[in-house]
């Protein structure tokens, strides 16, 4: 029961990385400090900056855990069980089946380790801030560089805990007391605010570190976190217990500042829509993924493999990691899916796609060599796989086959331009949405289709229903869904209305699904080990 514990303790820095020069993740490595032996210059400092980040990706903290954030844990959790992804069958490893097919319970280790590393990452950058007041020798403004990211950091870490579990405890500084209640919603977003906007106001357009938060990253997220309250507020998503109440939101304000945001970094931040799709989602084109991507889980090429991402699990095409980059297929995606799309949309097909079954089948991307998956005739078959991410040629990793150094994204410019026009339609400008979207669409255009005819197929009476839909085509996979369903009030509706009859694995998965489903099930559980060891922390009701 003490490794459960150590979170919130004075230990801060583990093992760090050691990594190519293009890495978030890139610095000396360190055997094991105190705080008291720490923090005595500014470059302990950025080393202890990278440990902040380090949580992203980390594959365990002070030896607990398995890659439980976003190389692998929170991608199961954030998009299992939804209109986009669901379990292969009912008989695979059940860490992973109970986010597949909605069974998790409080009991879960998935949720449990997702928990400590969250709020590891909050403790450490907790340390960071009150510690470095006391380090001089910085240049220029970079120590309230440094607050800014930590701070940054800080309030993303506890955003990702809120949307899965509503009110939680809110740490702000070192030695607070362990055993905190759960505070409530607008507690935590006074908090996440606050850090996200100090970050805005402090940080420069391009971090010194490339991949690292920067201005634009923090107007991002405070975007997110506005149209986040906003769409709860005015779809009525029900919290269940009273912390959990958006009841105080004003979504019309919400909405303004989400606009304010989102249109600045449209305006001045240089963050564009790459012209090559697949290229966000490929291994070795990184230097592309920079131009859209604001904040990514980054992954290291070093050999200790202390920050590589498990997608060989989950989300890669079904096919023998060792010959062809293919991965186990435990997820796949449903028909509805599928459905979203029309011929002449390349996302579709490379978004899902059949199984890799063929040596023969490989395309050249900048001089690196990726297999195929096969085409995909319909969601009827039992290859049907998700194809959105692509691992190189195994015959040219130098990590273990399984292992991805992938840099899974965060945030993208899509993303902002997708909350733009969600904050252009609440603040009353539908034709300017409209025309947002198609700027969205305009890159998924394949030969012999048009924008147009893409705008005409997807065009929905309810603006609402074709933003989702949209907002789905471009970021399946990304971890976004579960998210949008619950802030707009559409879990039930969705959940509901799968298909247990169309799509191979629909059929397989959904009844399951469908039988388990509990309108209280938007929230995750708190861990029961939590409660265990606090006493204060309530549970979320159904679990």
């Amino acid at each position: 029961m003490k490794n459960f514990k150590f979170y919130f303790t004075v230990l801060f820095l583990s093992v760090f990385i050691i990594s190519c020069d293009e890495d978030i993740l890139d610095s000396p490595p360190l055997s094991m400090v105190t705080t008291d032996s720490y923090y005595k210059t500014p470059e302990e400092a950025e080393i202890a900056l990278t440990g902040v980040y380090h949580i992203l990706s980390a594959t365990a903290v002070q030896n607990f855990g398995n890659n439980s954030t976003f190389s692998r844990s929170l991608m199961v959790m954030l998009n299992g069980a939804t209109d986009e992804v669901l379990a292969v069958n009912n008989q695979f490893e059940p860490e992973h089946r109970v986010w597949g097919n909605g069974t998790f319970t409080a009991q879960s280790n998935f949720v449990n380790e997702t928990w400590v590393f969250l709020y590891s990452g909050i403790s450490r950058a907790n340390y960071l801030i009150d510690r470095i007041e006391a380090i001089e020798g910085f240049t220029g403004n970079r120590k309230n560089e440094i607050i800014a990211e930590a701070r940054f950091m800080r309030g993303f870490y506890h955003m990702i805990l809120s949307m899965m579990h509503g009110g939680i405890p809110v740490y702000d500084g070192v030695g607070q007391d362990i055993t905190k209640p759960r505070s409530t919603i607008q507690e935590v977003y006074d908090l996440i605010l606050a850090d996200y906007k100090f970050a805005y106001e402090t940080l420069q357009d391009r971090a010194q570190v490339q991949g690292r938060a920067n201005k634009w990253t923090a107007a991002g997220f405070l975007a997110k976190a506005h149209t986040y309250l906003a769409s709860a507020k005015n779809s009525g998503l029900n919290g269940f217990i009273d912390i959990n109440s958006f009841d105080w939101v004003d979504s019309d304000q919400h909405y303004r500042e989400a606009l304010t945001y989102t249109q600045a970094i449209v305006s001045n931040s240089g963050y564009v829509l790459i012209p090559r799709y697949d290229y966000l989602f490929r291994e070795s084109t990184k230097q592309h993924q920079y131009q859209e991507t604001l904040l990514a889980a980054e992954a290291s090429t070093s050999a200790t493999r202390d920050a590589i991402h498990l997608l060989a699990n989950t989300f890669l095409p079904q096919g023998n990691q060792n010959v062809t980059g293919g991965g186990f297929g435990w997820f796949r995606p449903t028909d509805e899916l599928h459905k979203k799309y029309v011929v002449g949309d390349f996302r579709r097909d490379h978004n899902l796609t059949g199984n890799l079954n063929s040596v023969n089948n490989f395309e050249m991307i900048e001089g690196v060599k990726y297999f195929v998956p096969r085409t995909l005739p319909n969601t009827n078959q039992g290859y049907y796989s998700i194809g959105k991410y692509r691992m190189i040629d195994p015959a040219l990793k130098l990590l273990p086959k399984w292992a991805s150094t992938m840099n899974l994204p965060i945030l993208r410019f899509a993303d902002v331009l997708l909350m733009h026009a969600e904050a252009q339609y609440f603040t009353g400008n539908e034709a300017g949405a409209r025309t947002t979207l198609s700027t969205i669409r305009q890159r998924a255009v394949t030969a012999g289709t048009t924008v147009t005819a893409l705008n005409d197929a997807y065009r929905k009476a309810n603006f609402v229903d074709e933003l989702l839909e949209e907002r789905s085509r471009e970021l399946c996979f990304e971890n976004w869904r579960r998210i949008d369903l619950a802030r707009f009030n559409k879990f039930d509706q969705t959940i509901n209305g799968l298909s247990t009859t169309e799509g191979f694995y629909n059929r397989v998965t959904v009844p399951i699904i469908q039988t388990n489903w509990r309108p209280e099930r938007v929230w995750f559980p708190i861990p029961i080990i939590q409660i265990d060891l606090n006493k204060n922390l309530v549970p979320n009701q159904g679990y």
